[in-house]
């Protein structure tokens, strides 16, 4: 049976995502609850047992979101950020895939690779985030930073706006590793998941991309954390 953090941080996912569907506001107070309880979890119970629990009682982008969350907290955790940081991070991944909810489910839910056209598509998903949040009272600008930018890469071949290293925060950098391994360590219709060591390898071979000092950091993160 799955734990109750995870039941609540889902249904604080599922709250909002609904809530845009609806054409309705998003509540902030759902993703601090979720972001709060997954850290206090993460320093309670560590990321391994967080993370097997996550793949064992959740798929899509819900289990995709804890998933991140998780890896961004116990990564931020691990290089000892003072907690009004981690819980920016927290909440920045909490936050980072709102702009899916816009998305076709026939695309979001397609049990294969996406064509070139429906990868259009979801790569609209970081500036639609932005945009549904930008205007919310409180919100953290460095929240909303993370949101637009954590398909950006350091050379300057991501995306939306092609950002290049001077440009890239130390947020998005830390959630950009969060996010790409949280992916490859999920099982997708077309592939199984990885191991960490294989995610791991792999973030490691993205020279140029992802910074090499922060890989080194989050070795434990990946491997033993």
């Amino acid at each position: 049976m799955a734990s109750p953090v995870i039941t609540g941080s889902a249904a604080a996912f599922a709250s909002m995502f609904a809530a845009i569907q609806d054409g309705k506001p998003i509540s902030l107070s759902d993703a601090d609850s979720a972001t709060s309880q997954i850290i206090d979890s993460i320093e309670q119970h560590g990321l391994s047992e967080w993370l097997d629990d996550v793949r064992r009682y959740h798929e899509g982008t819900f289990q995709h979101c804890l998933l991140v969350t998780g890896v961004a907290v116990g990564f931020a955790l691990e290089i000892r950020l003072a907690d009004r940081d981690v819980k920016r991070l927290g909440m920045a991944a909490t936050l980072h895939d709102i702009g899916k909810a816009r998305i076709p489910l026939a695309i979001l839910d397609k049990p294969g690779r996406l064509d070139p056209d429906e990868e259009a598509i979801m790569r609209r998903h970081p500036a639609i985030g932005y945009d549904l949040l930008k205007d919310l009272p409180g919100i953290n600008p460095e929240i909303l930073d993370g949101v637009r930018h954590h398909h950006e890469y350091l050379d300057g071949s991501g995306y939306p706006d092609a950002l290049k290293a001077p440009e890239i925060s130390d947020l998005v950098r830390l959630l950009t590793i969060s996010d790409i391994f949280a992916a490859l360590i999920e099982s997708r219709p077309y592939r199984p998941a990885m191991s960490r060591e294989c995610a791991y390898k792999i973030l490691c071979g993205m020279d140029g991309k992802l910074e090499q000092s922060l890989l080194k950091a989050f070795r434990t993160v990946a491997l033993m954390a």
